[in-house]
């Protein structure tokens, strides 16, 4: 085995070793890649999350009304262009 195969060798038992060790972890609360540098300390309300929740849907269906409405209007324009 030469110099290369060993390195070789080595490199790839060193990232199964990795990736079973992810594997066999416990998971405790979840997996998070981000920075944690913020004004949260983690203690959400669920009452403030619904209310939350409530707001960001009737904005949505309101914006959604709006853009429906945009294109059947757009429809209804380029329908008569073809009409006359």
């Amino acid at each position: 085995m030469d110099k290369n195969e060993k390195i070789l060798l080595g490199t790839a038992c060193f990232f199964a070793g990795a990736v079973v060790g992810f594997l066999i972890s416990p998971i405790k609360k979840g997996i998070y890649c981000g920075n944690n540098s913020g004004n949260n300390y983690g203690d959400n309300d669920a009452e403030n999350n619904t209310a939350d929740k409530d707001e960001l849907d009737k904005v949505l269906d309101e914006v959604l009304d709006e853009v429906n409405e945009a294109i059947n209007n757009a429809t209804k324009e380029k329908n008569e262009e073809v009409v006359d």
